[in-house]
């Protein structure tokens, strides 16, 4: 079954017994934002048009904020629309997700994912959490580690929701971040997955 025919949280549990807790984890850290990155996300958004399709908000909002904080961290490895398999069942392409980075290894191998990223298509998160979720748990089976905590976003590029899975239990920060409050949202990408 492929991350996208997972359609909420509850389908994911059903078939992967999970514990489901709503727990506020970010520390609500603001980053400080260069002026140039501002400016081209002001550009991005004075331009846009009344109807969009979700690849402008993937590429002109989610990407730049992914890419940002990743510029901070050597040892890991940003992937876009990369393979991330599991099994037959878990299996699938999410937007992005973050990996551990290593120089020996030839760059097309993916090494302990521990971040994943899905966009919310047309505002919908619930769908966007169920994939999300089978990707975080392909990520944990991945690394054969249930102590690694595995950390999870879904994204509309406007609004940005986080959760993580550690060992059985999967927990959803309850607050959602704006753009509005970009600091927030980089400070969010900061602490998360990016150690």
């Amino acid at each position: 079954m492929a991350f996208s025919n997972f359609k909420n949280v509850s389908q994911v549990i059903e078939q992967y017994p999970l514990r489901y807790k709503r727990e506020e984890f970010l520390p609500d850290v603001p980053a400080k934002i260069p002026e140039w990155f501002m400016e081209n996300i002001k550009f991005s958004l004075n331009r846009q048009a009344e109807n969009e399709n979700y690849f402008f908000f993937r590429e002109s909002l989610i990407f730049p904020f992914l890419q940002q904080t990743w510029k901070h961290h050597n040892l890991l490895k940003l992937w876009s629309h990369q393979s991330l398999v599991y099994d037959e069942q878990l299996c699938g392409e999410p937007d992005y997700f973050i990996s551990v980075w290593r120089d020996e290894v030839i760059n097309k191998f993916v090494n302990t994912p521990l971040l994943a990223v899905v966009e919310a298509k047309k505002q919908d998160f619930e769908g966007g959490w169920g994939q999300c979720l089978a990707a975080m748990l392909a990520c944990q089976k991945n690394n054969q580690n249930e102590n690694l905590t595995v950390y999870g976003i879904v994204s509309t590029g406007m609004i940005w929701e986080f959760g993580k899975l550690l060992r059985d239990t999967f927990t959803k920060h309850p607050l959602s971040y704006s753009i509005s409050e970009p600091q927030k949202v980089l400070g969010n990408l900061d602490y998360i997955g990016w150690y």
